[in-house]
This record gives C-alpha cells, structure tokens and sequence, in this order.
C-alpha cells in the first residue's frame, strides 16, 4: 500500500471505519479514565466502557501528522495481524474526540501489568518450573512475530514483554541491541541508523529472560545514561544468579538459543 500524504492515511482509517473493519467506540461511552503511562508519541490510558466489568485500554497521540498517522495505521495493520496469539495485546477499535481526525485506539487490558510489577508482586513465590514457563511464553510470543516478518521496536505487542518496546527511549537502553548505540556516516557523510532486526529481538528478549531469574532489572543500582550504553557496547553483561539452572543460562546467554544472536 503507497501512501503519500497524511489525508490519505485518514482517509485508510475513515474508510476502515465505515467498512466496519475497525469498531468505532463514542468517548463518552468511557469512564473512570486514568493515565498510566506516556511515551514520545502520545499517552496511554485505563478505562472502563459501558457495562464492560473490566477495563479497555486508551492509547492517545500528541500529534496527528503525517508521520503519527502512518504509525496509528501501521499498529492497526500489525496487531490486526498477529490478533490469533493469546499472549498478544487485543486490538478492539478506535475511539473519534471531538474531531473525526483525533483518535484513539482501544486495546485489551493486560491485567498483569509490566514484566517488572510482575515480577515484583509474584517473584519470591515463583518456581523455575513457573520461571521457565514464563521464559517459555516470552520466545514463543517473539517466535510468532518473526514468523509475520514483525520485529523491534513492536515488542510491546506482547502482555509481557512492554519494557523492551520503545528502543528511542534511554529508560531502555538495558534491553536494547548494543549495536543501535553507535552510528555511521556513508560517503556522502549522512548518518546511517543501524535497523534493529530479528537478532535484535533475541538480545532483548535474552535480557529479560535474565530479568526472569534474578526479579530485577539489569544494572537496577546504576544509571541508565550514555556511560552504561557504551560499556554494554563494550561487552559488558550482568552476570547469571547464582541458583539459575545450567539450563536456563543456556537458553539466555545463547548457547541454544536462536543463531546464538545474544553473543557478541
């Protein structure tokens, strides 16, 4: 699909609409709303609609230019894709404001929360059976995004795996391919950004797997800044808890894990 110009990506989303491809949900419909998080493109909400017993979530956009409407489509085209996977987030429609060109969209509730609250309310009563599970689920979310030709940073698709889905976000940069921390310059000496790919997914996905087995973040004591970005360049790693079972360590640290993408 060529799209040149942002009428045209309003366009997609009206036309979408009015074929009731896309459900349409009337705002007013929403109650008890309250933000629990924001991003650079916009801020996320929870919300109860209706008579619906539990909550719906509101994911809002500063700025509907060209480039928002090309990504609000993007995420429709790519959650509408991958809706067959329990462990995906459930796209449901889009909420119109005030001006039919101020959307919302409207997404399942995952009431497990982040990786990190998860593991912080449950961890001192998980098992490794229950670690392995959890770390099981994780690659075979990945594994079927792969399988769509849908990598980073669309992560946070997944109920689980949300902290590693915005790479531009510094509060990251544990999670992110090192090899995104550096540019380079072509001959004509504009900056090439390094595309994250498939193996990008696995080292993310192999750090929270380590998040997993240990119940916290990596390098939780320390400053996510510029410094920590260049010593996980450098090759710098947090090291296996001391009770990990050989066999966890071998799925993370890439030893059997795919195409060994974690070593570097």
């Amino acid at each position: 699909m060529q799209i040149e110009n942002s009428n045209e990506w309003n366009n997609w989303i009206e036309n979408a609409i009015a074929s009731r491809n896309i459900k349409q949900y009337e705002y007013k419909n929403f109650s008890n709303i309250q933000e629990i998080c924001s991003s650079n493109f916009g801020k996320v909400y929870r919300a109860n609609w209706n008579d619906f017993h539990g909550h719906l979530v509101l994911k809002s956009f500063y700025n509907l230019s060209k480039t928002t409407l090309k990504e609000i489509v993007h995420e429709i085209q790519l959650r509408r894709q991958i809706d067959f996977h329990n462990n995906i987030i459930r796209f449901c429609g889009i909420v119109t404001e005030n001006n039919p060109k101020d959307f919302f969209l409207v997404m399942e509730y995952a009431d497990s929360g982040t990786l990190k609250n998860y593991l912080k309310e449950n961890f001192k009563n998980l098992t490794w059976n229950d670690k392995f599970d959890l770390a099981f689920q994780l690659v075979h979310v990945v594994s079927c995004l792969h399988d769509e030709e849908i990598v980073h940073p669309n992560l946070g698709l997944s109920k689980r795996i949300e902290e590693a889905s915005d790479p531009q976000s510094i509060g990251m940069i544990p999670y992110v391919d090192p090899k995104s921390f550096t540019r380079k310059r072509n001959r004509d000496n504009e900056i090439e950004v390094y595309s994250l790919n498939k193996k990008s997914d696995v080292y993310s996905v192999g750090v929270l797997l380590w998040e997993i087995s240990s119940g916290r973040p990596p390098f939780d004591n320390e400053p996510y800044d510029i410094a920590l970005a260049m010593e996980i360049f450098s090759g710098r790693r947090e090291i296996p808890v001391s009770d990990t079972p050989d066999d966890y360590i071998n799925i993370y640290t890439g030893k059997y894990f795919i195409l060994n993408s974690i070593m570097y």
